[in-house]
């Protein structure tokens, strides 16, 4: 049988966004994960909460903690969706410019932590709006962020969303599209496993579509939720399996983002590690 190996999983930091970032990235390393996939969300760190003088000492600051710990950022996931006013195909041309300008930093940002990928948002439209003016004003968006990150060497990547966040993108089908319609290996294909159980999905489906996964978000669920695996009702193990036979060897996230572990996230971490080592497809 196929395997993964334990030391491709990671952490998202969100589900420590009620604790400092010092407390989130020991209790990652103190669980044995190697790498952190980096929300960029108040407080730890976004456009919001970090004056425009401090950000590249902040920045710095940031890679310096992850050294100490013996950590790699694998995915900059900076907060583009539903909780901060970032909207790329926003219909109000400030939001829209102010928002590419906050994303651009934060594409130098990911160069500067030297992690792996920028995760990029293909924004949303309105549901009273309409939806092919959204659509080109994203497409438009994604083309100059992806011009943006080839000048500096930024690799991104893009998963498919849920419908209540984003209407634009939220199956393989949209996904592709918008991929497609960009049409840079500068952006390149996620799977998000919650999102696309949601949508009656299979990792299969994105191999199928894609041919190659460059990076993952796993999470258990009923089917949404993204809980700790073995929480909920989702077949991560399949999805797992998944992945070993198509030879995976980039990073997976366990995106283990729900307000029932905000108060502990340290012991859903540690259940996520213990989880993980038992699972018969993961080695180590």
């Amino acid at each position: 049988m196929n395997k993964l190996a334990f030391e491709q999983f990671g952490i998202m930091s969100v589900n420590y966004q009620q604790y400092s970032l010092e407390y989130c990235l020991d209790s990652i390393a103190k669980n044995g994960f190697k790498y952190v996939d980096f929300w960029g969300g108040a407080p730890h760190y976004c456009a919001f909460d970090t004056p425009v003088s401090e950000r590249q000492k902040r920045v710095l600051d940031i890679r310096k903690m992850l050294d100490e710990r013996d950590l790699k950022m694998s995915v900059f996931t900076a907060e583009q969706i539903c909780l901060y006013p970032i909207n790329v195909a926003s219909s109000n041309p400030y939001v829209r410019k102010r928002s590419l300008e906050i994303v651009k930093n934060y594409i130098e940002d990911t160069k500067e932590f030297g992690a792996d990928y920028y995760f990029a948002q293909m924004g949303y439209g309105l549901f009273d709006e309409d939806w092919n003016e959204a659509y080109k004003r994203s497409v438009e968006a994604l083309k100059e962020m992806a011009e943006y990150a080839q000048k500096i060497g930024v690799k991104m990547v893009m998963e498919q969303l849920q419908r209540y966040e984003s209407n634009l993108c939220y199956d393989t089908e949209t996904l592709s599209n918008l991929i497609k319609a960009v049409d840079s290996p500068y952006l390149t294909a996620c799977v998000d496993c919650v999102a696309a159980a949601v949508g009656g999905e299979t990792v299969e489906d994105y191999y199928e579509t894609f041919g190659e996964i460059n990076h993952a978000h796993l999470a258990d669920g009923v089917p949404a939720g993204h809980m700790v695996p073995g929480e909920g009702e989702n077949p991560i193990e399949s999805y797992l399996q998944t992945f070993a036979d198509h030879g995976y060897k980039g990073s997976i996230t366990m995106e283990i983002n729900n307000q029932i572990y905000f108060d502990d996230p340290d012991e859903a971490t540690k259940n996520t590690a213990k989880w993980l080592k038992n699972c018969p497809v993961v080695e180590g």
